[in-house]
């Protein structure tokens, strides 16, 4: 299934909807309603009433296509010099040039496909006494509003999905930021007790993330509770540490909980970084990330960087427009590569960090090995790397570990996902220079409202610019 497919049918079958809606409320003015056919604008073709176990491996596929995919990962990890954007749009991105037009689909994907998807599912399994379907569709709701919160800010969620419903549901409110995290947690704790009901009358199935298994669904939900609690961190000060780190014992216990979605083994079923390679390209690694992999010899680099001809790793630096850089790597641009939600390696990145926030040097030491031993088992493929951890890693004592290690090492770990976005702008690590030819002097920090919500929704904030930082980035 390809995402471009799917997410024109979505999107069809809304405009359909809102031109039915004026069709409807024009001759309900006029009064001319006794001849209609009730069934006139049912398709015969379209079940009416959707079962929730064919709605979630249609709303999980489209979030893993998003989640890692392009605009999320690809435009933050280009601004992240993870990536260098060689040419066409990807090079505009690059020097700090993205659009309201370039965000619309990802952001109309996400209301019209995915969060949409989630709220159906979380009211059938209320109507219906599927409480694990509940549990896991308000897991997936609490991570697209993470995604869609964190690079927008204020953005639609109380009025979103009402529809014709109501008018509100036509032209939504925004909700602040700081109510958008309040409904987070909310929905995770929802699912976490939803989890540990005994009344649930449905089982759970096709679930494409953890096969219908509620104990790593719930393992998931506080590790996703933890990633939360952090990125407030700059408002909320040590308490951010300490919620966080009160969440971590719940969470993933190793590499075999991650929170990933597989793709498939044929180009239409494929990665959506495989995909945006066959099909645009625009895209190389960044001097900045590969240089660093080559210093340290990392045992990731062949698996995040494609070597060129010669069998060299070659990084573009910033700007610089080189297409004979290297390519991703097969980590993120095989045919099957996974989307990672939430993984074990973060987690643990998340507890040594915390540990060593609040003055706990020996806990934070035991996470962090434990960390970059698990990011690098995850991305080799389980492969040996004893001895690279025993000569970089492993040789570190309270004495020697420092924060900055820390976020190094989470850094490195975080290739290919949005959630590195946050984790800079919360940190300011590291420190990264505009590039070359830069729009600007100041690195982009959120996403500019989606055109079409501009155009169509009067209650969409004007005066954004890429520049401005959202609630919780707070200098």
């Amino acid at each position: 299934m390809k995402k471009n497919t799917t997410m024109k049918k979505y999107l069809t079958s809304i405009k359909t909807a809102g031109i039915g809606v004026l069709i409807a409320m024009s001759l309900v003015f006029t009064g001319c309603d006794s001849w209609i056919d009730s069934s006139l604008n049912e398709n015969p073709d379209a079940p009416i009433d959707v079962p929730m176990k064919l709605i979630l491996p249609s709303l999980q596929t489209s979030l893993a296509y998003d989640f890692g995919g392009n605009t999320a990962v690809r435009t933050t990890n280009i601004w992240l010099q993870y990536f260098d954007g060689v040419e066409r749009q990807s090079y505009a991105e690059g020097i700090y040039t993205l659009t309201p037009s370039d965000v619309n689909n990802l952001w109309n994907s996400l209301y019209a496909s995915e969060m949409m998807d989630a709220y159906t599912v979380i009211q059938k399994a209320e109507d219906e006494g599927g409480v694990y379907f509940g549990g896991v569709a308000k897991v997936l709701m609490a991570s697209a509003l993470g995604l869609t919160t964190d690079l927008w800010g204020d953005i639609p969620y109380t009025q979103a999905f009402k529809g014709a419903e109501s008018v509100e549901g036509l032209s939504p409110e925004f909700d602040m930021q700081e109510n958008i995290y309040i409904s987070i947690f909310a929905l995770l704790d929802e699912a976490i007790a939803d989890f540990e009901s005994s009344e649930n009358l449905i089982a759970l199935s096709g679930d494409m993330i953890y096969n219908n298994d509620i104990t790593l669904w719930k393992k998931a939900a506080y590790s996703l509770k933890a990633r939360y609690k952090l990125n407030l961190a700059l408002r909320n000060g040590n308490a951010a540490y300490s919620d966080a780190l009160a969440l971590v014992a719940n969470g993933f216990e190793s590499s075999a909980d991650n929170m990933d979605f597989g793709f498939g083994t044929s180009s239409a079923e494929a990665s959506p970084f495989f995909q945006f390679m066959e099909q645009r390209s625009d895209i190389r690694m960044s001097s900045t990330f590969v240089n660093a992999l080559i210093a340290d010899n990392d045992p990731r680099l062949p698996f995040y960087v494609s070597a060129d001809g010669g069998g060299n790793y070659v990084g573009s630096d910033p700007g610089s427009q080189n297409t004979l850089a290297s390519n991703p790597g097969d980590f993120i641009a095989g045919m099957s590569s996974a989307t990672v939600f939430m993984s074990y390696a973060e987690l643990k990145f998340i507890e040594a960090e915390t540990e060593y926030r609040v003055g706990s040097p020996a806990n934070a030491l035991e996470a962090y090995k434990a960390a970059v031993a698990a990011s690098l088992d995850q991305v080799t493929n389980g492969a040996d790397n004893t001895a690279w951890l025993d000569a970089n890693i492993n040789v570190e004592t309270t004495a020697t570990l420092t924060l900055d290690k820390i976020l190094y090492q989470k850094r490195m770990a975080m290739f290919g996902t949005a959630q590195a976005f946050s984790d800079w702008r919360r940190t300011g690590y590291p420190a990264l220079s505009p590039v070359i030819g830069a729009t600007s002097n100041e690195l982009p920090r959120r996403f500019p409202y989606a055109q079409e919500e501009q155009t169509y929704n009067a209650n969409c904030p004007t005066g954004v610019t890429i520049e401005d930082r959202v609630w919780w980035d707070v200098e």
